[in-house]
């Protein structure tokens, strides 16, 4: 069934979505309800675009880091994603809620007006310190969460709009399972393309420490629901920076690198034993040569190019270790 949104992608835009009821997917949108109970076609009238494009990144983002982890850790950790205008801007995995308030300090200013996706069930506590981990006055545009608890509703109010709390009790049991190749749509000027969803999921050398695994883990998976071209670093099991969206991969290095000095004063140390995920492979040994010299641990990318070997041989020459599969395998290019 079609239903009026509050606008499209600007706010001059007429928007709609139509709702798959049918749809046994139990990540689907219609399977969302909102914090009074309701169900998401009640009241779609009070979201934009950007939200629910936002939400399904996050779902997107959410369960790739959950299979990624359960491949190659065998469980599943708690996890919180940051969507901002339809990229990962901050993340955490961990065993507590307090990968919430780790996911909101990634990038401070970018948690502004973002839209918080997590496998975290808010229990009025959780949602109370959620609440004060915030930027002081810089609510979130939505919360995605299995449950949220009834006082706690009342803590995300908003001055002005909403922060739309959506709740789905299948967030909290991603996991592999959940990457069922369900086809994407997509419109473009006289036509509709369809493709299978990409269920690649990587196993990492079997050899590599726990935390180098972990920090794989997170950065493949934000990393592969990211727009291209795309590179990412995590370490300690949050995201350091994830540079989305430019033309070249040497690009997406030196926007790894502006992202991450931007954001932390001592940000070239934050470099120092992360792991990095590339969406594809390095044309040319440059993009390696950036984040080899900041001293990242692992980087993870695909191989194609016609310089595939003087891009090893470079790498070579720095204690970095370069894991890669073929990228008619395992290119994780994504968009909208």
């Amino acid at each position: 069934m079609k239903y009026s949104l509050k606008h499209g992608e600007n706010p001059q835009q007429e928007g709609f979505v139509t709702l798959d009821e049918n749809s046994d997917d139990p990540l689907a949108l219609h399977r969302f309800k909102f914090a009074s109970g309701e169900p998401l076609s009640s009241n779609l009238n009070s979201i934009g675009w950007i939200c629910l494009t936002d939400l399904a990144r996050g779902i997107d983002t959410l369960t790739r880091v959950a299979a990624v982890y359960e491949k190659n850790i065998g469980t599943v950790p708690q996890i919180c994603i940051l969507v901002q205008h339809g990229n990962t801007c901050g993340a955490a995995t961990g065993s507590s809620d307090q990968v919430l308030g780790h996911a909101i300090n990634c990038n401070y200013r970018a948690s502004y007006g973002s839209f918080l996706v997590t496998n975290v069930v808010l229990t009025d506590e959780i949602a109370f310190r959620l609440r004060q981990w915030m930027p002081a006055k810089r609510p979130f545009s939505g919360i995605a969460a299995p449950r949220i608890d009834e006082i706690g509703v009342a803590f995300f109010a908003r001055n002005k709009g909403r922060c739309h709390i959506l709740l789905n009790p299948a967030l909290a049991e991603v996991d592999e399972n959940s990457l069922e190749p369900y086809q994407q749509i997509r419109g473009i000027r006289g036509a509709t393309l369809t493709q299978d969803t990409n269920i690649f999921v990587p196993s990492f050398p079997k050899d590599w420490d726990r935390d180098l695994l972990e920090d794989m883990c997170l950065a493949w998976g934000i990393c592969a629901a990211s727009d291209s071209n795309c590179v990412t670093v995590a370490k300690d099991r949050k995201l350091i920076t994830n540079a989305v969206g430019q033309p070249c991969r040497t690009g997406a290095c030196e926007l790894a690198l502006l992202q991450a000095q931007q954001a932390d004063r001592d940000w070239s140390s934050s470099f120092k034993g992360s792991a990095v995920v590339s969406d594809s492979f390095f044309a040319f040994a440059d993009g390696i040569d950036m984040l080899a010299r900041k001293k990242v641990k692992a980087i993870f990318a695909t191989t194609g190019s016609i310089h595939n070997d003087a891009v090893r041989e470079h790498a070579k020459q720095f204690d970095v270790i370069v894991h890669t599969v073929p990228d008619a395998e395992g290119r994780i290019f994504a968009g909208h």
